[in-house]
């Protein structure tokens, strides 16, 4: 009798932990749909792994080129009361093109360099982009939401523009933890 006792306050304890789960995580990641067709570098999936010392983003594509005349920005959000994001790290695709962070002016960036310590490259060879930001750039937010925007003016007609999660929209929010 006490076994059973046990092994029912033992699986209501776990069911309880599992349904008590923070609202926030440390990693997020999401698959975009084959929406920018028109274009090599469509956006294929978002992860980001906000760790204890830096903002870790991935973007997938489905193929990157050296030779791609496209662009990427990714947005972070440190206050969501405010509108907008606070961040942008802006950057080329293709090769021998450079990136920056700035502060954010509404979804663009601004000549507002920001000095501390990130990168950002392509990985032709793996279809992704990766940009490494430390906290400390970040104002140390506990949490940050980001979204990321490609734009490629390959043919020059007109611009194919890809949006990860939609438009103007942002990730649940992502709690800093001990990874990345």
């Amino acid at each position: 009798m006490r076994t059973r006792i046990a092994l029912t306050a033992g699986a209501a304890l776990a069911l309880a932990g599992l349904a008590a789960a923070p609202a926030h995580a440390e990693f997020y990641s999401i698959d975009d749909p084959a929406d920018a067709r028109a274009s090599l570098t469509d956006i294929f999936g978002l992860q980001a792994n906000h760790g204890g010392k830096n903002l870790l983003v991935k973007v997938r594509f489905n193929e990157l080129m050296r030779s791609s005349a496209a662009g990427i920005s990714v947005f972070v959000d440190t206050d969501p009361d405010a509108k907008g994001p606070e961040y942008v790290l802006s950057s080329g695709l293709g090769d021998g093109t450079d990136y920056v962070l700035t502060g954010a002016n509404g979804w663009q960036g601004s000549d507002d360099r920001v000095s501390c310590d990130y990168s950002a490259r392509p990985k032709w060879g793996k279809d992704v982009f990766r940009a490494l930001i430390s906290r400390d750039c970040l104002d140390d937010a506990t949490s940050v939401r980001v979204s990321v925007k490609m734009v490629d003016q390959a043919d020059g007609s007109h611009p194919v523009v890809d949006w990860v999660p939609k438009r103007h929209r942002w990730s649940l929010p992502i709690a800093s933890g001990l990874g990345a």
